[in-house]
Order: structure tokens, then C-alpha cells, then sequence
């Protein structure tokens, strides 16, 4: 049996999640990409693994026989990986860091090089995009996010919850006063999901036009097309060519936490760029809330 261990990941968070919806949510993937994979491990195997069922995926008995293997793949998988980790204690070696997209762009991307100034010996690999790395699975050492609520074996620090409103370019916002009927709402949810989020933006009347899922995506689309997009404030004040929409509404989000691994939380390099992060969002408070 030829199996990808990514594509039994896929199928341990499907069967703990017992939902596309979730597992895609915990993966930080698309729901899309997650069924792309259960169907591959299917055919690989010759076997169905799930059955669908009114409250969701239903594991099948092929599925239970397989989730004892991949369970003791995962197990041997973290502990290999966490026999050869944590052992260096010296200011130098490498850090693996996940950092979402936002986060980065929007005042990450400075404070980075200021760590790397301060302690040469120590190089960042820095994973940088919407899907979360697993520190169970030892993809990262620190993982940043954000997100309502986290589930990783890792230590958390919830550092803080910051608001999200809409951004538009001037020339948009300009059209959208005029009454223009062209500028519409960019859309980031599944057309079948809950009550449409537009509702409590302030402009709730104004239509509904495509999916885009990604932040980066997001902002390419407003700045080129008479679209408001939905954008964590510290995110939508950093980009040059949009503004706040006048008279949205300041909605709380996603809170930004801090995990690390708790077998590395002794390891100095890990600490101290634990410690810079901390720092950072501490000084930078008022910005990342995006209450102003």
C-alpha cells in the first residue's frame, strides 16, 4: 500500500472533525481540497471510508481498521520527530514559524528582520499563508494565528481579539455615495452558509458578488474592481490603496494566538522569539485591535 502520510492526516482530521466543513476549517484548507483527498486515499485503497449521515460523516469499518494504522503512524511520526528536537539550547539553529498572511503583511514582515539583527545565529523558516501548520506533527516550533478558538496539542497565549470592518478603494467608496449600483460586496463564504454575514455590516442592502477565500485575494479584487471586501482593520490600514468605508460598522473578529510546542518551551531560541512576538503585540496593541 503506496499511502501518503499527508493524505492519512486528512483522514484523522476528517474523522475527529466528522465534517468536510470542520476538518477543511482545522486544516486550514478548503473543503474542496479536503474531499480531493479523501476520494485519492479511497481509490488508493479500493475502499469507502466514510458514509454521510444527517449529522454528518460516519466512519465506515474499513475506515475504523485504517484509523488504528494511521494513529500509530502519527504517534511514531511526533515522537521521532520530538527524540531529535529541543536539544539545543545555544542562541542559534533555526526556528520554524507559521504566520498567517494578514499578520505578516501587516507588521510581522517588520519585526522579523529586527530578531534576525539582534541574533544572527538563529535563521527563521518562515511558513507564511492561511493554513495552519500542526506543531503536533512537528510542522512548525511557534505557530501564530487567527482564529476564535484553538485545538493543537501545544502550549496557547491568547494574546488578543482584534475588530474587522470594510475597506474599499476612494475611487469605490466615492461611487458607493453616489449610489452607484455597480459596487457590491466581495464574497468570502459558501453561498449555502449561514444568514448572509452582510447583514450587520451597516451596508447590508448592497449585493453579493463572487468567493474569494483569501485575504491576498481579497485585496487584489477591491483594489481593482468597485467591491467591498471584509478585512481585519490592521490588515485593511496597511495597504495603501484602500480605506475604511465610511458609516461600516466595527465588527469583533478572530482573537491572534501564540502557540509553541510544549517540549521546546526550555529551548532558548524558541523562548526568545516567544518573547519578541509577545513584545511586539504589546507595543503595537492599538494598531493590531483596530478599534480606532
Amino acid at each position: 500500500m503506496n499511502t501518503d502520510w499527508d493524505d492519512l492526516r486528512f483522514f484523522l482530521a476528517l474523522h475527529r472533525q466528522g465534517s468536510l466543513r470542520k476538518a477543511a476549517d482545522m486544516l486550514g484548507v478548503n473543503h474542496g481540497t479536503v474531499l480531493q483527498r479523501l476520494k485519492r486515499l479511497e481509490a488508493t485503497l479500493g475502499a469507502r471510508l466514510f458514509d454521510r449521515s444527517r449529522n454528518g460523516l460516519v466512519v465506515t469499518e474499513a475506515g475504523l481498521e485504517l484509523t488504528l494504522h494511521a494513529e500509530q503512524m502519527e504517534e511514531s511520526f511526533r515522537n521521532v520527530r520530538a527524540a531529535v528536537g529541543g536539544r539545543d539550547e545555544a542562541l542559534a539553529g533555526t526556528i520554524r514559524i507559521s504566520l498567517p498572511f494578514a499578520l505578516f503583511e501587516a507588521g510581522l514582515s517588520g519585526m522579523l528582520p529586527d530578531f534576525a539583527d539582534r541574533y544572527p545565529g538563529i535563521d527563521l523558516d518562515l511558513d507564511v499563508g492561511d493554513r495552519f501548520s500542526r506543531l503536533a506533527d512537528l510542522e512548525a516550533e511557534i505557530s501564530v494565528r487567527m482564529a476564535f478558538a484553538v485545538e493543537d496539542e501545544a502550549v496557547g497565549q491568547r494574546i488578543l481579539q482584534y475588530n474587522k470592518t470594510a475597506f474599499a478603494t476612494p475611487a469605490t467608496c466615492a461611487r458607493l455615495a453616489a449610489g452607484d449600483p455597480s459596487v457590491a460586496w466581495l464574497g468570502w463564504k459558501e453561498p449555502h452558509d449561514e444568514r448572509p454575514w452582510t447583514d450587520n455590516t451597516g451596508y447590508p442592502d448592497l449585493p453579493l458578488r463572487h468567493n474569494a477565500q483569501e485575504h491576498r485575494t481579497q485585496i487584489g479584487v477591491a483594489r481593482s474592481g468597485p467591491y467591498l471586501t471584509l478585512l481585519p482593520c490592521f490588515l485593511g490600514d496597511s495597504v495603501e490603496d484602500l480605506q475604511r468605508v465610511p458609516g461600516a460598522v466595527l465588527l469583533p473578529d478572530r482573537s491572534i494566538w501564540l502557540l509553541y510546542r510544549s517540549d521546546l518551551r526550555r529551548t532558548a531560541r524558541v523562548r526568545l522569539f516567544r518573547d519578541a512576538l509577545v513584545a511586539h503585540f504589546e507595543e503595537w496593541k492599538a494598531f493590531y485591535v483596530g478599534a480606532g
